[in-house]
């Protein structure tokens, strides 16, 4: 059954060979364990081509016998694939290609970043007299999503815990299309903070949709919202919504037109804050588009914006490890 799936993974008659994704000779793990555990993924360390250290995402399939759950996670994978391997940004996360053995499915191979945007935040105890370094922060992962979305891409799962750190101190946009891929019914999950609390009010509320109409519900308008709530996470620290520790108080607040309360630390930027209650305006015609919105910010920061596809590095030395 399994081998048999791997062959339809990687049968494609009319693939160049830019398009061969399987890059399983290339990558051998390293060490016995995965080195992170995430919601509907195990990340793994391997080594590239002899010297590179990557990540692995292998997802946790909880459907591994079902041969119609295969074929329809195969053509998800492949298609969302061919798409973000032609992405280039410094502020998106590239993707190498995929292997095979690493678990029930296929492994995601991807560049290594050792922590995430919260956890950079958190480590550093001055961050309260770093605003601007925070606001360049926010503004290079706008760019990022800009330039996602000038190419028709939605991420669809825009968080802390999807934005990583590079070694120059730099935000990287990751799990590019996975949102699109995951269907939760059919994988084991790990109890984490739900994903609601980024999630846009009209995502919140089809009854009979199917899961086709709900991938399509993904909006660059709904990425918008979603930014929003990741200003939050990095002028707080805190997920959105931390006063409420169950998921469904949050629904019920957020169909209610309920937001998290604007922090000091965002109210004393009065430009940001507007900002902030634009993004997540309950109407999705309302909201700005990404590329005005990282416009903005360079002119919150005072500076003029950056030429496409640049990236400041306002970051580095502000206590990166």
């Amino acid at each position: 059954m399994l081998q048999a799936f791997y062959s339809y993974v990687f049968r494609r008659d009319q693939a160049t060979e830019d398009e061969n994704l399987d890059i399983t000779i290339r990558v051998q793990r390293k060490g016995d364990h995965y080195i992170k555990m995430g919601e509907y993924a195990d990340l793994w360390l391997g080594i590239m081509d002899k010297s590179t250290e990557v990540a692995v995402k292998v997802l946790r399939g909880g459907s591994s016998t079902n041969p119609q759950f295969l074929k329809k996670l195969n053509d998800r994978l492949y298609r969302e694939a061919l798409v973000w391997r032609q992405v280039s940004h410094p502020n998106v996360s590239g993707f190498h290609g995929f292997v095979k053995g690493w678990g029930y499915m296929l492994g995601l191979v991807l560049p290594l970043y050792q922590n995430s945007v919260v956890d950079f935040v958190a480590s550093n105890p001055n961050q309260d007299r770093k605003p601007d370094v925070r606001l360049e922060m926010v503004r290079q992962i706008a760019e990022g999503l800009a330039y996602l979305h000038s190419k028709d891409l939605v991420h669809g799962d825009i968080r802390g815990a999807n934005i990583l750190m590079d070694t120059q101190g730099q935000p990287i946009i990751c799990d590019c299309g996975l949102a699109f891929i995951i269907e939760p019914a059919e994988f084991t999950s790990v109890k984490t903070a739900g994903a609601c609390r980024w999630t846009a009010p009209e995502l919140m509320s089809p009854s009979e949709a199917t899961e086709e109409d709900l991938n399509a519900l993904f909006t660059k308008a709904s990425d918008i919202y979603a930014f929003a709530m990741l200003i939050m996470e990095i002028f707080t620290g805190k997920i959105p919504f931390s006063n409420k520790k169950n998921d469904s108080s949050v629904i019920f607040a957020v169909l209610d037109g309920g937001r998290p309360e604007i922090p000091s630390s965002i109210a004393d930027i009065p430009a940001l804050k507007d900002l902030v209650q634009l993004c997540w305006d309950k109407d999705p015609k309302m909201r700005p588009t990404s590329r005005a919105v990282a416009d903005r910010i360079s002119e919150i920061q005072g500076v003029p914006a950056p030429e496409a596809g640049t990236s400041r590095s306002w970051l580095s030395g502000w206590g990166w490890m």
